[in-house]
C-alpha cells in the first residue's frame, strides 16, 4: 500500500503558492479598487496600446459579457476611455486615460516590489530556472488538455 504524501506533490506545492500568491495579488489590486481582470485591462493596453474590445476579450480568455462588466467598471473610474475607429465606423477602441496610465503604472511598480520579495534568497540562475520549470509544466498542461479535447471529439 503507498502512503498518500502531500508534502511531496509537486502539484500540492504549486497550488498553495499559486493560491498565496493570488491572495496577496488581490489584497494589493483592492488598494487600488481594481480586480485581476481589469488590472489585466490596463497591462494590456500600456503594453500593446489601443485595441478594440473584442481583441482584450480574446487575449484574456474572457466572455463577452464578463468584458462588458470590466470595461463599463474602468469607463466609470476614468482609467479608459472608448474612441471611434477611423476605419471602421462602427468599432470603438480601448485606450487607457492619463489616469489609467498613471495607476497602471503604479500597480505595475507595486507588482515588481512583490515579485522581488517572492523571489528573496534566489540567484538569478535560479530564478531562471525556475520560471523555466514553470513554463515546461505549463506547457504540458496544455499539452494534456488538448489531447482530452482531442479524445472527446473522437468519441
Amino acid at each position: 500500500m503507498s502512503l498518500r504524501q502531500l508534502d511531496n506533490r509537486i502539484g500540492y506545492h504549486i497550488g498553495l503558492v499559486a493560491h498565496q500568491i493570488h491572495n496577496q495579488y488581490n489584497q494589493k489590486l483592492a488598494e487600488f479598487e481594481l480586480t485581476v481582470a481589469q488590472a489585466r485591462v490596463l497591462y494590456l493596453l500600456a503594453y500593446y496600446g489601443a485595441q478594440t474590445q473584442v481583441e482584450l476579450q480574446k487575449r484574456l480568455f474572457v466572455k463577452g459579457s464578463t468584458m462588458n462588466g470590466v470595461i463599463d467598471s474602468l469607463l466609470k473610474k476614468d482609467f479608459i476611455k472608448k474612441v471611434n475607429s477611423d476605419v471602421d465606423k462602427r468599432a470603438k477602441y480601448i485606450h487607457l486615460t492619463s489616469k489609467g496610465e498613471a495607476i497602471e503604472g503604479e500597480l505595475w511598480e507595486e507588482m515588481n516590489h512583490f515579485e522581488s520579495n517572492l523571489m528573496i534568497g534566489f540567484s538569478d540562475e535560479e530564478k531562471a530556472l525556475l520560471l523555466s520549470w514553470l513554463k515546461k509544466v505549463e506547457g504540458n498542461i496544455q499539452c494534456e488538455s488538448l489531447k482530452k479535447e482531442d479524445r472527446r471529439e473522437e468519441e
